[in-house]
Parts: structure tokens; sequence; C-alpha cells
């Protein structure tokens, strides 16, 4: 080649999508040479024991992910692999949105945004360690992100399989993200109207007209020209929906068929604090429950009133299961369900009250921000190394100290929050702005809309079931958030010369 063509090679779209994937490769290995093989709390190394088969499979914790830790513990050998599983969809992830926005015209320097979601304080906090919460948050990023290839590029409607997996492992990691996945189901179901639409579309003269005002205006002001659509829309992302949740009951069905899976009752824990701090202690008494279980009820809930937590009851005050071991079922489980369904969803103000107190304790705090190498007892335990311990005083204070320090409500779900209402708010008046327009250039609004529903359905889908105020229970809103803002920022940047659309082709 000559020195002009390299030139023009290492100036060109190619070379610098490359470029961004370097970043992303430099700072992923950072990441695991930092923290392999992964943090570990009880839980996760509850988890690991399942995957080792050092113990029995149970539905405490969703087996999906002991299970796929087991293929790669086969495959390599090394409980790190699943954090390597975590950094790759993340880096995937990242590197996609870089692309993406390079790609819409954006200015380069709005690109290199893409890569910097995996080095935010409040992503890299999360990241760490082996939450299923941030299994779920980074499948859930990078099936959006092949999504939207999808709709961007043509002849890439196979990247819809690797997607649908994305979406089963998230709401089978941890069920109730059910409410983030509902947004993105509708999302899809509008992408398949809209390719469905344009194929159609390719044999009439009016082709590049639909496509392009139907990309630029989203799915409200499609639907509002024409009410076949909107039911089309409405029964692809029912179609989508059904494909994730069809796919979630046949992965724990085989889960259950080759490992035998324990039933747990799991859900006894929301029951027994909904009760114990809902209904009154004469009232329990009155009951007709098995009295072994109101007295332990009684006794338990003066234990957890003196510490002043009136949530976690299992752990805090209750002495966890029948055997009182970590995960074990508590006794009366069919009782307990009894006493819930008699006295607490029969008064639904005191309901209502308790629960707006536990998620108002969510909603405006935080905790376990970071998981630091000195938490290591449950790791040891369950034979797994500790990683680096450099890291900490590497990674730490930039967490803590100066984001949860300076700017503490990067951690807090209200703020979060805020960020999706301004995102709806924006994508609104942007679709105002565009109602009846041709755009050529192709919009972002509806993945920025996406983002922003699917982070607030799952925020307030917290409600009946929030246990603490734990930062990783809104990791998934902080980290779609992150990427809505990214994609907000290359609309607005982008340069009024790329909105041909035969050159973004």
């Amino acid at each position: 080649m000559s020195r002009s063509a390299i030139r023009r090679w290492l100036t060109s779209p190619l070379a610098w999508d490359l470029l961004l994937g370097v970043l992303v490769a430099i700072w992923s290995a950072l990441f695991l040479r930092l923290f392999w093989p992964g943090r570990v709390n009880v839980d996760i190394a509850n988890q690991y024991l399942q995957a080792t088969e050092k113990i029995p499979y149970s539905d405490w914790h969703p087996p999906v992910m002991s299970a796929v830790w087991r293929i790669l513990i086969d495959i390599t050998g090394d409980p790190g692999s699943l954090l390597l599983l975590q950094v790759g969809l993340l880096a995937a992830a990242a590197w996609g949105i870089g692309v993406l926005v390079h790609r819409s015209g954006a200015p380069r320097w709005v690109s290199l945004l893409g890569p910097t979601i995996m080095i935010t304080p409040w992503v890299v906090s999360q990241m760490t360690t082996l939450w299923k919460d941030t299994q779920m948050a980074v499948a859930i990023l990078l099936a959006v992100v092949l999504i939207m290839i999808t709709r961007f590029v043509p002849k890439t409607w196979l990247l819809w399989l690797p997607a649908l997996v994305l979406l089963v492992y998230a709401v089978g990691v941890r069920k109730n993200a059910v409410f983030a996945v509902v947004p993105i189901a509708v999302y899809g179901g509008w992408c398949l109207m809209q390719l469905w639409r344009n194929r159609r579309g390719r044999s009439g003269d009016s082709a590049t007209t639909v496509s392009e005002s139907s990309e630029t205006s989203g799915p409200t002001a499609t639907s509002a020209k024409n009410g076949r659509p909107l039911l089309l829309t409405a029964a692809s992302s029912l179609i989508v929906l059904v494909l994730i949740g069809g796919g979630v009951k046949v992965t724990d069905a085989v889960i259950d068929a080759q490992m035998g899976v324990t039933k747990t009752g799991q859900i006894s824990q929301i029951f027994l604090d909904d009760v114990m701090f809902s209904v009154p202690d004469a009232e329990l008494k009155k009951s007709g429950a098995p009295k072994e279980l109101t007295d332990h009820i009684s006794s338990a809930r003066e234990k957890c009133l003196e510490k002043g937590e009136i949530w976690d009851s299992y752990w805090n005050c209750f002495g966890k299961g029948e055997s009182g071991e970590n995960f074990s079922p508590i006794a009366h489980q069919d009782a307990l369900k009894q006493l819930w369904l008699d006295h607490v969803i029969t008064h639904p103000l005191r309901y209502a009250e308790y629960r707006a107190a536990v998620f108002s304790y969510y909603f405006f705090t935080s905790g376990v921000e970071y998981w630091p190498a000195e938490w290591h007892g449950e790791a040891s335990s369950a034979g797994i190394e500790q990683g680096d311990p450099k890291a900490d005083y590497i990674v730490r204070p930039y967490v803590e100290d100066f984001a949860l320090g300076t700017f503490p409500m990067l951690f807090a779900p209200w703020f979060w929050t805020l960020v999706a209402v301004v995102m709806l708010g924006l994508g609104y008046r942007a679709h105002r702005r565009g109602r009846g327009e041709t755009v050529n250039r192709r919009s972002f609004w509806p993945e920025i809309t996406t983002l922003a529903a699917s982070a607030l359905c799952y925020v307030f889908g917290y409600f009946p079931i929030v246990p603490a105020n734990h930062f990783r229970y809104t990791f998934w809103p902080a980290l779609g958030l992150t990427m809505a803002v990214v994609l907000a920022i290359a609309m607005w940047q982008r340069r009024p010369s790329a909105a041909s659309s035969k050159s973004e082709s």
C-alpha cells in the first residue's frame, strides 16, 4: 500500500471502529487482571457450590446462572470464567454503542462515550462482583444493542437469535427482570414491524419515505397514522414476550430435568416481611395459624425493631429457615402464605403503608456500592481464590471516595428515575417536533425512550418486593440510562452532512 492509501485507511470509519474495539479490549484486560476471578458474597458462593456440584441445585437462586457457570468451568477449568463472560458482554455492548454512534454521523469524540460506559464509577462498582443483577443488566444491554443493529444495518436479522437468548438469560437469572424487558419487547416488536414494512415498501416508489419517516417518528407516530400498524406492533411485541417467557420456562425445565432442582419457596421471604411488619401482633395471635409460627414471627419482629430494620427479616432477625442454615426453606410455608392472603392483601392501605416505607428507604438511599476485598470470607469458604490485593487501592477510592463521596446521587434510584423522566420528556418533544415531517437521518429516540421506560418499570417494579437498598438493584437503570444519555448526546451532536441515508447505509 502506498503512503497515501495507508493514510486514507487510518482515517477511515473502519479504522476508527477498530480503535474503539482496542480501547474496550485494553480496559477489559486491565479490569480482568485486577479483579479475577471476581468478588463473591454469600449468594454467589452458594451458586458456585452448585455449579461445581458440591451441593444440590435449588431454586433459591436462579439455577440458570449456576448451570451456565458449570458449563464455563467445564470448558475453562477456572471459576473466573463467569467474570470473563460478564465483562465480555459489557465490552461487546460498549463497543457496539460506540460504533453505532460513530456510523450515525456523530463526531468521533461522542463515539468514545461508548467505551467510556465501562469505566464510569457506577458501572465499575458492580462489575467487580458476580451479582446476578450484574449478569442480568449486561445481558439486557447487549440485547438492546443487537436489536438496534438489526434496525440500522440491512440483512442482520440473524442477530435477533442471540438477542433473544440474552433476554431469556436476563429473565432467568432474575425473574423481576420481566419489568425491564416488557418495554424492550415492545421496542423489539416495533423493530420487527419496521423490517416488515421496509421489505414490503421496497417494491413501491415510496419505500424510502415510509422507512425514514417511521424510523424518525418512532412507534407512536407510526401507529397514529394508521390503526393497523398499531395492532401489528402489539402482536409482534406479544410474540417477542412469548418467545422470552417460553424460553425461560424451557430453560428452567431442562435444568430441573438434568440437575434435579430442589424447590425452596424463596418467595416466602416476601410473605414473611409483609406479615411481620404490617399485621398487628394481636391480630396475628388470633389468626388461627400454627402457634409455633406466630410466636416465632412475634419474637423476631421485636429483634428487628430493636435493630431499626423492618425489611429482610429472614436474615436480620427470623433466624433464616427451619434448619437455621443459609437458604434453608422457611417452616410452615403454606400457613405463612395463608396469613398473607387473609391478613395482608385484605388490608391494602396497611400493606401499602408498609411497602411504601421499605420502598422509600430503597428509593432515596443506597448501600453496598462496592464489594471490598476484605469481605472475602464466603468466597474463601467456597474455595474461590482472592484476586489482586492492589485492586482496592486502585479502584475503591475512585468509586467510594470520589464518586460516592462527591456525587452520592449517582447511586440512588431517585436520581436515575429523574434521568429517565427527562429522557422520556425529551423523546416526546422530539416526536412532537418531527410529526408529519420526512427526515432522512436516522433517529435514536426510539431506543432512548425504550431504555428510559425500561428503567422506570424496573425501579417501580421493586415496590412490592424490594428487600434492601443495595445499589445492585438499581444497576440496570443506571447502566441502561447511561447508554440512553450517550445516544441523546449523539443525536444533538450529529453533523448536518450525516443526514444522507445513503452515506449512513
